[in-house]
């Protein structure tokens, strides 16, 4: 007898819809739904012994190979795939790494400049410091001084002092002044000889002084005619140099002189140490103090007074000793006179307080023109020298040991 069509369905199929609530809904089977047309057979029957659901199953997983055999993605629902990066992400991350690997490089390169510097300097620091030793080991070799500054002012004070003795001794008995001096001295200053003509006597006599043995003598020791070569050449350097701006010129040329002094007289030891360098000096001391007496003779009454000699032996002594320390200094001592109508220069010259006769009272023996000329010529002028009454000591670079009394137009 055949079942009921309306028969309720099995346990069995109720107790498999319990059994898989996890599945897709579409994947569920149902004893009573019968199949598609189209679909499979057994598609939706299930074989005897078969547990509930198996079919379904295997369709699900044989989609899936057969979709990986095929190269084609399985579908899945809307909405359960991943979100794909953008384009605009990936540019992003594509920029910061090359941003990176810039920065990277740009920290290499400094990083070996820095340590490549580092080594540098301190290479050049080393270099440095031993060029700074070797200096100083030459400026200590090389570094000479036969007197020191006090001993200088000193042995000047007493040449000023012998010049001044004998000016003032010699003040009354002047008949005549020297041409270079004429011109700055008063009319009156002949026939009072007075504190003017004391002046004038010290101006002739610092002048010789400077001009026929401080520029005429490089050592005293040495011959006559040697000396005076040596000491010519001397000059020669001095005066070649170019005009010079700044006090670094200056000083290399003060340098250039000075070794070329201190290099001469390391040549000359042999000669400087000869059994005859006594009689050289004193030869020399015997011809300059004649030299200056007959030049002071030239412009004195006569018969001269008496003791001028001797005092111009004093005087020459005193400079000849000056003179035989000069070179062997490593330093550059020079001793210089104002000359009239230079510029006064208050580090090197000092204005004597005490004033001499004013030359607006002059008077030639010329026309009205000549004496007004002779007037504009010695209009008052306090930046210009008049004549200057001894020298001027000076450790060039360093400091003024003397300055050069004088008095101003």
């Amino acid at each position: 007898m055949a079942p009921a069509t309306g028969a309720p369905p099995s346990r069995r199929t109720t107790e498999l819809d319990r059994a898989l609530p996890q599945l897709p809904t579409g994947y569920r089977t149902d004893a009573n739904v019968a199949p598609t047309t189209g679909s499979p057979p057994g598609a939706a029957s299930m074989q005897p012994g078969q547990p509930p659901g198996t079919p379904s199953m295997q369709q699900y997983r044989g989609a899936d190979r057969a979709s990986q055999l095929d190269g084609t993605a399985p579908s899945v629902d809307p909405g359960r795939n991943s979100p794909q990066p953008s384009t605009t992400t990936q540019e992003r991350e594509s920029e910061g790494d090359k941003a990176f690997k810039e920065l990277l490089t740009k920290y290499k390169h400094v990083k070996r400049l820095y340590f490549d510097g580092r080594a540098q300097i301190e290479q050049l620091s080393g270099q440095v410091e031993h060029l700074q030793n070797a200096v100083a080991n030459q400026r200590m070799s090389s570094s000479r001084t036969a007197l020191d500054d006090n001993e200088y002012s000193t042995r000047f004070s007493r040449l000023n002092g012998a010049i001044n003795n004998l000016s003032f001794n010699i003040r009354k008995d002047w008949r005549s002044v020297p041409p270079w001096l004429e011109k700055y001295v008063s009319a009156d200053a002949l026939k009072t000889g007075k504190q003017e003509m004391t002046a004038v006597g010290r101006a002739v006599i610092s002048r010789w002084v400077l001009e026929e043995l401080f520029n005429k003598c490089f050592h005293p020791d040495l011959e006559t005619t040697l000396s005076a070569q040596l000491k010519d050449v001397e000059l020669g350097i001095r005066a070649s140099a170019p005009t010079m701006h700044s006090q670094e010129e200056v000083d290399a040329h003060t340098a250039k002189v000075v070794s070329w002094r201190m290099t001469t007289l390391d040549g000359l030891q042999q000669r400087l140490t000869a059994a005859g360098t006594t009689e050289n000096r004193q030869l020399l001391i015997t011809k300059a103090t004649s030299n200056l007496t007959a030049c002071l003779y030239q412009h004195l009454s006569n018969p001269p007074p008496h003791g001028v000699e001797g005092s111009t032996s004093t005087i020459v002594e005193l400079a000849v000793s000056i003179a035989a320390n000069l070179p062997k200094e490593s330093r550059d001592v020079s001793v210089t006179y104002p000359m009239p109508g230079d510029v006064l220069q208050p580090h090197l010259m000092e204005v004597e307080k005490a004033g001499l006769p004013a030359l607006e009272g002059q008077k030639t023996k010329t026309e009205g023109d000549a004496e007004a000329e002779k007037k504009e010529s010695f209009s008052s002028d306090a930046s210009r020298v008049r004549f200057a009454a001894f020298l001027a000591l000076e450790v060039k670079g360093r400091q003024v040991l003397m300055k050069a009394p004088v008095w101003t137009l």
